[in-house]
């Protein structure tokens, strides 16, 4: 199965400026950890020390919140999966 993720922009550089990349997996996690594995860095960018998503990334999948099954989520062939950064400041 093949399903397109979608990198924030703080992301591309780890990626070679690509902004969508092709990875296989049956749920958002392994599809996260096959990016991952293919992108060395983008990994300490998401993700804690304990390999929990950091409080600032949200995970689409086809344009809906995941959240609160964000690395368990059930995937299928040609579906999208946003990593979001959600940016505050005043």
């Amino acid at each position: 199965m093949s399903m397109t993720i979608r990198l924030h922009p703080f992301l591309q550089h780890l990626t070679g400026g690509q902004e969508v990349v092709e990875v296989a997996g049956r749920t958002t996690g392994e599809c996260i950890e096959n990016l991952e594995s293919r992108f060395p860095g983008i990994r300490q960018q998401i993700r804690d020390k304990k390999g929990q998503l950091r409080p600032y990334c949200e995970i689409l999948l086809n344009s809906e919140s995941t959240y609160p099954n964000e690395l368990t989520t059930t995937v299928k062939d040609g579906d999208l999966i946003d990593i979001l950064f959600i940016v505050t400041g005043g």
